[in-house]
């Protein structure tokens, strides 16, 4: 078991409670060109870096659990009564949120709903969005899955927190199908 050192942040939204527990990326400077796309040196937090791995590179998400699960139990033990992550805005062989979701059910005992809440329709990555539009594409993607939650205590599970746009949306749906408490945490923050 390998617990980084995290920093966590309160992060605010239509949950009981909800954190981050680091920045994404501690530094970035611009280091010249290669062809026509900039290249920046970027120094990551540690799970920043463990998150990073994961997503873009493949890396196991066993080290991003355990820290995850250890905040998990110095703060929410035994009121968690499932873990749901938000559906995924890109295809990709391995979803890091579904993972990290399904690695802290795992290791707190509890169900990993991954089909709680899917997206009826798809969506552009909500990075690539206006903010103005948000809301209304995700109200309209983001709806009530086949697993249910009703009467449940929720753990909403992400790997990177931007502005929060979808998982606001997701807490709002898990709250609409019966969750009787929803409980956000995000493993890092960009900017």
């Amino acid at each position: 078991m390998t617990v980084v050192k995290v920093h966590p942040e309160i992060i605010e939204g239509p949950w009981v409670e909800g954190f981050v527990l680091d920045r994404h990326v501690i530094s970035s400077h611009p280091i010249g060109y290669l062809g026509e796309h900039m290249q920046y040196e970027t120094t990551r937090s540690a799970l920043g870096e463990l998150v990073y791995q994961l997503k873009y590179r493949n890396g196991p998400p066993n080290d991003i659990v355990d820290t995850a699960v250890a905040f998990i139990n110095d703060r929410w033990n035994g009121i968690i009564d499932c873990v749901v992550p938000p559906p995924p805005s890109l295809h990709r062989t391995k979803q890091p949120a579904v993972l990290i979701a399904a690695g802290i059910a795992g290791a707190i005992g509890v169900p990993s709903l991954a089909a709680a809440v899917v997206k009826a329709t798809a969506t552009p990555q909500m990075k690539n969005v206006p903010l103005h539009e948000r809301a209304p594409l995700l109200s309209a993607a983001i709806q009530a899955g086949t697993e249910a939650v009703q009467g449940r205590r929720v753990l909403l599970v992400d790997d990177l927190w931007e502005t929060g746009s979808t998982l606001r949306r997701v807490a709002e749906v898990l709250a609409q199908v019966g969750a009787t408490e929803v409980r956000a945490l995000t493993m890092t923050r960009t900017k």
